[in-house]
């Protein structure tokens, strides 16, 4: 069946709760991040992706909507994901969330949909902005879809950094327990391969925190604060174990990146902002 693509626009119930100082740390440890200021103290901040844990929920929330029309969560793969900082996240942080249905579109075979959550404090003042492009295998209406003229790649000037990240074996599991996402392909090998997968694979999001732990440290002296904007296309699967490496590019607004497997396929295409 295919998704209801006239339903872009809707707005979901806010959340509101308390971010603590614990699971800012949990969540930085569960991404391989060990940058000293997600461990608790009094200058401690969120990592550039820890706004994920309360927002996924939310996505989810969206994904379930029986108005939306999603028939098998399995069927879905998260596309591409974006954060956008106003103000970084500290503990203590009473935020309040709100999920909002952008967009619903026909893929043909597929469809994708795309959800904003939005975080504010008491005030009103915004925190941050994070975006979830979702692709639902099966989603479309079988239709073929007339061939668009792919984008433009992005203009890539200087290499300015190159970095190795390595995924331990045992990141799924615990990113899954940090980060509430416990979907069973990164859990049960069986599940995974039922679906088409090799086994079992290393959550997207775990891997862009992986390497935006790469991009503080080396773009942004260590500051996690200067990190305004990181988001990411995802390409290919990670398989926990297996080592990754980054390049770094200048670009027309911050940088680009690209993460490539030890047999050269681009996992994600990136780009980020970086304050001064």
């Amino acid at each position: 069946m295919p998704l209801n693509f006239g339903l872009g626009g809707k707005t979901y119930p806010s959340v509101t709760r308390t971010i603590t100082a614990d699971e800012i740390a949990a969540y930085a440890a569960a991404s391989g991040d060990d940058n000293p200021r997600h461990r608790p103290g009094p200058d401690q901040v969120a990592s550039p992706l820890f706004a994920v844990v309360p927002g996924l929920p939310l996505v989810a929330t969206v994904g379930l909507d029986p108005e939306l029309g999603v028939e098998n969560p399995l069927m879905i793969v998260h596309g591409e994901e974006e954060v956008v900082h106003h103000r970084p996240i500290r503990p203590g942080d009473g935020l309040t969330f709100t999920p909002t249905l952008l967009s619903v579109e026909d893929k043909g075979r597929g469809a994708t949909f795309v959800v904003r959550v939005s975080a504010h404090d008491p005030d009103g003042a915004p925190v941050n902005d994070q975006y979830a492009t979702v692709f639902v295998r099966g989603g479309g209406s079988g239709t073929d879809r007339p061939k668009a003229d792919p984008p433009a790649d992005p203009v890539k000037g200087a290499a300015v950094a190159e970095f190795t990240s390595h995924v331990a074996p045992e990141m799924p599991a615990r990113y899954a327990e940090a980060s509430g996402d416990h979907n069973p392909i990164h859990l049960d090998d069986a599940v995974a391969k039922m679906v088409g997968l090799p086994g079992i694979i290393n959550h997207g999001l775990g891997t862009l925190s992986l390497v935006a732990a790469g991009l503080v440290r080396d773009l942004a002296a260590g500051d996690p604060e200067r990190l305004t904007r990181i988001g990411a296309r995802f390409t290919e699967v990670v398989l926990p174990g297996s080592s990754l490496s980054t390049t770094v590019w200048e670009g027309a607004e911050g940088h680009l990146f690209e993460t490539v497997r030890p047999d050269g396929a681009a996992v994600m295409t990136g780009w980020l902002q970086v304050a001064d």
